[in-house]
């Protein structure tokens, strides 16, 4: 029925509108007239008529009201709405219900149904249009904190039938921000205040808010006035970008400003606080910087050479921002004066001065400088001595002074940067000598039994002459009779000596004699005159007692004049002699007891500069190194003035030939220079070089000493190598050092060159760590006979020698002397010997290898008496006193050390004696003791004590924390840097020590395993060596040592690095083309692959890294140590890299145990012999403590002991026997009592004497 309709229908509408708590149903008959309607604005409503039953049809009359105003009328035929209705309202067909189609809120009303024009209030309907509320009342701040405000504001006016659930509220931030619409803030219900939190401190900010019902959100309020939050301490700090030292006194800093959202208030500027390191925070000073603007200061008037912590913050009105400190060192500064300059001893010619350190050193001090000069007689030579590696208390022998003599001392300490003030202003008196040789004016017969003798006072003397010493002996008499008199001040003195005997012939001088002015009871005694002979006889003219005429007797004057006459004849002689002998000396050392051979040069004089045997070597050395090398320093003075001022180099200073010398000082003497044949059709001056002969121990002509040859000159060099028949050149300069031109390559590159008739063929160029040898194939074009005109010539060229300097060690040196002279056949001609002059390396290499044949053959040593003579060959041999000292600590060097290299076939026997064979060694003051090899040579190559001085890097307070152990730090020469950061001192330090091997000085790096704080130096020390090669030795373990590098996958950042894997695997065994030594059975080495990326470069570097924990105990038998050493080593040949870098965890024993592993088995390889001893010394001079134990030191030996066997028992690829070339016996010494490895009754060793 149409009623049943009608209520379906009004059922639908209303649960469809929404029933929210508290709100009305859709139809309410509670209390109240009529029904209840509720329908959401835009939706559709239909309003039955509650006057009809249910089910009823239309009436005959129907009236819809809104109010007071019709709204529908509808009878059987028709219906009428109200023009102002709209078509949105209209009757249900078939019903009396009124429809509303979209309502809108002005809708909402009381609606009455009137049937058949009934009276009354019947048929009322109440319908309410729900929307969202209208906008709430302005916003109004009531409170606010830096962080928070309160806001309050009146609801909204119109709710539209329903309920306000709770308001939202938006923010923005500034006058000219946008609405965050996005992080709006909703309350909890619909009170109308509400506290905002989460604010910024000192912003401005302003609000707006919208209510909600269930219908929806309002349009937002009106928005608040802008208020500003309270301000609070600054959060921000400055990034300091800079900071260096300007000054000694001066620092400055440069910053960027923190972000301004971080400064909660006024930015008013900045504070600076700075103190010393050392100091408390409460003495630190402060600085305020108002200008908010400014981004760098100058700190000003501070201590010199002081790191100081240096803070920056920034402030407002509320306070100071969290501050940042930088360390900053200032600048070296001038030292204050040294301390209590005193003179501790006083001689004739030396002072031996004491100091202590200044107060304030204001830097690193690099030494000190002693200045004196004579205080009397106004005299202005000034001179100046320079003392190095300064200590605490310092003392200082001062030389080359005059007897006699008054000196104004001072010192002054001296850093990288300055010269500091004068010391204590020293007058010092030097003591007396002895005077120079009286003048015998007479001396005759006074009776049968007395002589009379009459002198003059010496011309030179000092003070005065306090007494004289008559010397007179008989022809048969073996010593003099002395007779002392005191002086007085006549300038003639006599004496008669009685008590002779008759026709005896007696032979008289006299000395004169001064007594100390420091110490009373020392009396220096001078030069004896010349010695006079007289014939006590009847008929010698006697002395009557009168002493008024002193006239010679006949018998004198005779004498005077056949004396006369006879040096006369000597030195016409001699200047002949010069003139036209051409031939070199010929130098042989003699025993002490011997007169020097004619042939040698009169001013070598070996009855004063005898040999001294090894075993006094050592005493001997020390005494000269005493005193601040005082004893060297005389002896070297001497070479200045021994050289034959009558010796000529004429050809030398031909103008023609002055093009020829590399320097205008350095000649060849024309008696020993070297005279090129004649080519034809060419001027005569085409037979000068700059060269000479040099004799040898033995040898006459053993040498040829030359410069290093100029372009101008090669032709000439290369036809003298023809001519005098040379098989060895030994070359000790590099072409180029310090920037300047040293030698020119007279050599091919490569292929074939042509030096006038001489033709040059580079055939094979072998390069090692500290020498290189070349092969060079020469033929004479001009020589028909193809046998006849070819030749082989070797150039044995060091590389590792400084101009007018010595190398760090000599061990590498006496290894080169010995194997480049061995080289030469006995047949071949001189060896040539040059550097860049040719005189001062030159010089040192000659006295080297003669006095080292010396050694052998005589047990004896010379150095002086033999650098003497063959100055007279060259001039300025051994150029400088450094390398006069060289050759003497080499020498004892080779004296301690023995010959240690050992040839393959030597090497098992060798061992055995090691750990059985027993030495004698004697000490100064100390009983006799017994030591086996090993103990002995042990303590040789770790006998090197590192100074402070040797390791002032590694142990920088900055720089401790980086070292795993203070025991094994690196020496300051051989330390590896890494790139420093600006402003932060010690940023160049790393504990990693370079190491040579075989091929190259700087093959390896050790270090130890990288600590936490030190990974990033770790990988900037790869990056800035080339470093392609990593090998890790340790364990790697969580507590005490990490892993440095990325898991598979991973790429991580180090510092201003990246390490990116990009592979792992395990390498394979390595076999090589004769056969493995020790071939791989199964399985290889894991190894992991990265690239390394520097955030302040573009390009990469590629590293591998192996992973061998546990090497080499792990290794059974000890043949397979060698492996890993194959493998690195093959890699390395490969690829041409950096050094290798060797990881342990301390740089230590197993790391520099496969460095010196890696070098033997190279050197094994390329002259089938080893030198343990040297390549473990010269590793504990650049790493001292890497050698802990004897053990440590045998096990190169049994490993390399080990590779021979297992090598022989498979292809043979390193027999001892087939392919041992070597002479070398394995001779160690001690004291001089060499000992050799010999074969004898009982298997026992014998040490000759």
């Amino acid at each position: 029925s149409p009623a049943a309709i009608l209520v379906v229908l009004v059922l639908e509408v209303s649960s469809l509108l929404p029933s929210p708590a508290g709100a009305v149903p859709a139809y309410d008959n509670g209390d109240g007239d009529g029904e209840r309607l509720f329908v959401r604005v835009g939706g559709n409503a239909t309003l039955a008529c509650p006057d009809l039953p249910p089910g009823a049809g239309p009436p005959r009359h129907l009236l819809w009201w809104k109010e007071d105003r019709r709204l529908i009328e509808a009878t059987r035929d028709r219906v009428t709405v109200a023009p102002d209705a709209g078509p949105r309202v209209s009757l249900l067909p078939g019903s009396s219900a009124l429809v509303f189609r979209s309502v809108l809120t002005q809708d909402s009303g009381e609606y009455q149904c009137v049937v058949n024009n009934r009276q009354g209030r019947r048929g009322l309907v109440r319908l309410f249009v729900q929307d969202v509320p209208d906008p709430p009342g302005i916003p109004i701040v009531v409170g606010f904190t830096s962080r928070s405000v309160d806001l309050s504001w009146t609801s909204s006016p119109n709710s539209h039938h329903s309920v306000i659930l709770h308001y939202i509220i938006h923010i923005r931030i500034g006058e000219k921000g946008d609405w965050d619409t996005m992080n709006k803030v909703m309350t909890s219900d619909n009170s109308t205040n509400f506290q905002v939190i989460g604010l910024k401190p000192f912003t401005v900010y302003s609000f707006r808010v919208l209510a909600v019902n269930a219908i929806g959100a309002s349009k937002p309020s009106k928005e608040s006035f802008y208020m500003v939050t309270l301000r609070e301490v600054p959060e921000g700090k400055p990034t300091i970008v800079h900071a260096q030292n300007t000054s000694s006194s001066s620092v400055r800093i440069q910053w960027t400003a923190p972000a301004r959202h971080t400064i909660h208030g006024e930015f008013e500027g900045y504070r600076i606080t700075y103190r010393p390191r050392d100091r408390t925070q409460e003495e630190s000073r402060e600085i305020i910087l108002r200008d908010s603007k400014q981004t760098q200061y100058t700190i000003r008037n501070l201590e010199t050479f002081t790191q100081y912590l240096v803070s920056l913050q920034v402030f407002n009105p509320a306070g100071r921002g969290p501050a940042v400190v930088v360390p900053v060192m200032t600048d070296e500064g001038v030292p204050s004066s040294p301390v209590n300059l005193t003179a501790v001893r006083v001689t004739d010619t030396t002072v031996r001065l004491k100091w202590r350190e200044p107060v304030r050193p204001n830097g690193v001090l690099q030494g000190y400088h002693v200045y004196f000069q004579p205080s009397r007689n106004g005299s202005s030579q000034q001179q100046r001595k320079t003392v190095s590696h300064p200590q605490p208390v310092e003392e200082y022998m001062l030389s080359g002074l005059k007897p006699f003599s008054f000196y104004d001392i001072w010192v002054k300490a001296f850093t990288q940067q300055h010269l500091g003030e004068s010391s204590n202003l020293l007058k010092v008196q030097t003591d007396v000598q002895g005077p120079s040789a009286p003048v015998i004016v007479n001396l005759t017969c006074q009776s049968l039994d007395s002589l009379f003798l009459q002198w003059e006072r010496p011309q030179t003397y000092y003070n005065r002459v306090d007494y004289y010493f008559v010397h007179y002996r008989s022809e048969e008499a073996w010593s003099f009779e002395e007779i002392a008199m005191a002086a007085n001040d006549r300038l003639e003195h006599v004496m008669f000596i009685p008590n002779l005997t008759a026709n005896t012939l007696y032979e008289v001088k006299v000395q004169g004699a001064t007594r100390s002015i420091i110490d009373q009871t020392t009396v220096f005694k001078g030069q004896f005159s010349d010695s006079r002979k007289v014939l006590l006889q009847s008929k010698c003219q006697t002395f009557d007692g009168a002493y008024a005429d002193p006239s010679l007797s006949a018998a004198v004057v005779a004498g005077v004049v056949c004396v006369s006459f006879a040096l006369l004849l000597a030195i016409i002689s001699f200047v002949l002699w010069k003139k036209y002998f051409q031939a070199a000396y010929y130098y042989l050392d003699d025993p002490p007891g011997n007169r020097a051979s004619p042939q040698l040069s009169e001013t070598f004089d070996d009855s004063e500069y005898a040999s001294v045997h090894v075993s006094q070597w050592a005493k001997h050395v020390a005494d000269l190194h005493a005193d601040g090398d005082i004893g060297f320093s005389r002896e070297y003075e001497t070479f200045q003035h021994c050289t034959d001022p009558d010796l000529t180099s004429s050809y030398s200073q031909l103008n023609e030939n002055k093009p020829k010398n590399r320097y205008i000082n350095i000649v060849a003497y024309d008696h020993t220079r070297v005279i090129l044949k004649p080519i034809p059709g060419q001027k005569k001056s085409s037979d000068y070089i700059n060269a000479n002969y040099i004799d040898g121990y033995h040898k006459s002509r053993a040498f040829i000493g030359t410069q290093g040859p100029l372009p101008a000159t090669f032709d000439d060099y290369w036809r003298m190598v023809w001519e005098q028949r040379v098989c060895i050149i030994i070359m000790i300069t590099n072409l180029v050092e310090r920037g300047r031109r040293k030698c020119d390559m007279y050599w091919p590159k490569e292929g074939t060159e042509t030096y006038g008739i001489i033709q040059v063929k580079l055939v094979q160029e072998i390069v090692m760590a500290t020498y290189t040898i070349r092969t060079f194939a020469i033929k004479n074009i001009k020589v028909k006979k193809k046998q006849a005109s070819e030749r082989t010539v070797y150039q044995y060229h060091y590389t590792n020698w400084p101009d007018h300097g010595v190398p760090d060690h000599p061990l590498p040196v006496l290894s080169f002397v010995a194997k480049s002279s061995a080289a030469n056949p006995p047949a071949a001609g001189p060896m040539i010997v040059h550097c860049s002059a040719g005189v001062g390396r030159t010089g040192t290499y000659i006295v080297l290898d003669a006095m080292l044949r010396q050694m052998r053959q005589r047990q004896s040593v010379n150095v002086y008496g033999f650098l003497r003579h063959i100055r007279q060959q060259r001039n300025y041999l051994v150029q400088t006193e450094e390398q006069y000292v060289f050759i003497h600590d080499a020498l004892l060097e080779a004296i301690d050390s023995g010959d240690t290299e050992v040839g393959v076939s030597q090497l098992s026997r060798y061992v055995q004696s090691l750990q059985t064979a027993q030495v004698a060694t004697t000490g100064a003051g100390d009983n006799e003791k017994s030591w086996s090899l090993l103990e002995r040579q042990f303590k040789l190559v770790t006998m090197f004590k590192a100074k402070d001085f040797n390791v002032v890097s590694a142990v920088k307070p900055c720089n401790k924390a980086k070292n795993r152990s203070l025991n094994l730090i690196p020496i300051e020469s051989h330390r590896v840097h890494i790139t420093p950061k600006p402003g932060i001192d010690g940023s160049d330090y790393i504990n990693a020590t370079f190491l040579q091997g075989f091929n190259r000085l700087r093959e390896f790096i050790v270090t130890q395993h990288p600590l936490m704080d030190t990974m990033a130096d770790f990988w900037q020390m790869v990056w800035d060596h080339n470093s392609q090669t990593i090998v890790v030795l340790s364990v790697v373990d969580e507590k005490e040592h990490p892993q440095f590098w990325p898991d598979t996958d991973e790429e991580q950042d180090y510092g201003s690095f990246k390490v990116k894997p990009t592979g792992e695997s395990v390498a394979p065994p390595v076999a090589e083309e004769k056969g493995a030594l020790m071939p791989g059975e199964g399985g290889g080495l894991p190894s992991r692959d990265f690239i390394l990326q520097s955030t302040q470069d573009d390009y990469e570097l590629a590293c591998r890294l192996l992973l061998c924990p546990g090497w080499p105990q792990s290794c059974s038998p000890l043949a397979k140590a060698f492996e890993l050493v194959k493998e690195v080593g093959a890699r390395q040949e490969r690829d041409q890299n950096g050094p290798v870098v060797i990881v342990d965890r301390y740089g230590g024993t197993e790391a520099a145990t496969f460095c010196c592993l890696s070098a033997l088995y190279r050197q094994l390889e390329r002259e089938k012999c080893v030198d343990v001893y040297m390549y473990a010394k010269l590793y504990h001079m650049r790493r001292p403590g890497i050698w802990k134990s004897q053990d440590d030191f045998l096990f190169l030996y049994r490993a390399l002991e080990s590779l021979l066997a297992a090598s022989s028992s498979s292809d043979g690829s390193l027999n001892p026997v087939a392919n041992s070339t070597t002479t070398t016996n394995g001779q160690l010494s001690s004291n001089g009592h060499a000992v050799k490895i010999e074969e004898v009754a009982g298997g026992k060793l014998e040490s000759p004497d």
